[in-house]
This record gives C-alpha cells, structure tokens and sequence, in this order.
C-alpha cells in the first residue's frame, strides 16, 4: 500500500493479558500474518532484561541507558514492572502520524497512562483466558513454583476484573490461528473512517 493510501494518522493498538496468556505467540503470528493490505508496524519494547532470556523479543539495554533515554525523553511510554524497566520508543508517534496501525505490547497496570498519552488514538485489546487454561501454560513454561502460579493466577483476576469497561476482549482459550485472526478484523473494522467500536 503507497503512503497516499494510508489515513490521516493511525490507532494504537495497546495489547494486554496476564502472564502465560499467549500475548508473545499472537505477537509473533501477528507479524508473519500483516502485510501491504493492512498498514500495521509492531512496537518493539525496549527492557532492561538480557535478550536471550526467553520470552519476546525485545531490544535489552542497560539500566543505565535505559535511563538516559527516559531523562532525553526518548520513549513514547515507559514503566516498571516484574524487577524491569519497560519502554516503546517514540517511533510509535511518526508510524502514527504517517498514519500507521501500531500494536504495542502493554502492560494493564499501565494501561491508564497509555490512555492519558493518546487519548484519541488508543484501542486495548485484552486476552482472556481462563484460570485452569492460565496454570496449565504457566507450568509447562516452567519458570514458576506452585505457590507463584496461584499468586499470578490471582493477580491477573483482580487486574482483569478491574480494566476499564471499553476494553476490545480476546478469548484465547483455542486455536491461535483464530486469535490472530480476530485481532486482525478488529484492527480492520477499527480503522474504518465509520467505524464506531472503541
């Protein structure tokens, strides 16, 4: 699709759910499924965890750095979270003004400085699965005893229960090729100029 095409300016597409929910995998299906029919750029995070821990990819930086660039005002959104520093750099804003569909890897707690930073332009998306789906995931990945499981599990109830009412929810019980592609017309049906879902 040729720049001329693409809207005035593009929604952020704000990705959220609990640990083990599945957000990596429908990231990584996300980015070999888009393409030039669909204008959508994938927001790497920038965290000070090493890169080859496991888990997304991301571009790892130092504490230091990541410091330097929170201080030079260099991330569009940043939090901490987990014992990390998280950060979306302020590309996001050019993609978006270029009139690009953004999708970020969120965090929920985060979620309301989010909306407070694009508050014309944000859609959150939330991945919903249920607790049994939740441990069953959470156990195979191995990096968690027992007593932790439980504690995440009852964490991501509580987080859940309380996001805001607007939220777009995705059920990630099943296949993953259906996730991906729901999330794919939602993000269609969003960018439509009529279009009235939120």
């Amino acid at each position: 699709m040729q720049l001329s095409t693409l809207p005035s300016t593009g929604r952020l597409f704000y990705l959220i759910g609990p640990s083990g929910s599945g957000k990596d995998s429908i990231i990584e299906g996300l980015r070999v499924a888009i393409n030039t029919q669909q204008p959508l750029l994938v927001a790497s995070r920038y965290i000070t965890r090493p890169a080859d821990c496991g888990g997304e990819k991301h571009i790892a930086l130092s504490v230091a750095e990541f410091r330097l660039r929170k201080q030079r005002r260099l991330f569009a959104l940043e939090w901490h979270a987990n014992g990390y520093d998280y950060g979306i750099g302020l590309e996001i804003i050019r993609w978006l003004d270029l009139g690009y569909n953004v999708l970020v890897n969120g965090s929920r707690e985060y979620l309301p400085m989010a909306t407070h930073r694009f508050p014309e332009k944000l859609n959150s998306i939330v991945i919903d699965v249920d607790d049994n789906t939740l441990a069953t995931r959470l156990r195979l990945r191995g990096r968690e005893c027992e007593r932790d499981i439980q504690q995440r599990l009852a964490r991501a109830r509580l987080l859940q229960a309380n996001l805001p009412k607007d939220c777009w929810h995705l059920d990630n019980n099943g296949e993953l090729q259906h996730s991906i592609k729901r999330v794919l017309e939602y993000i269609e049906q969003v960018s439509r100029p009529s279009s009235s879902i939120k």
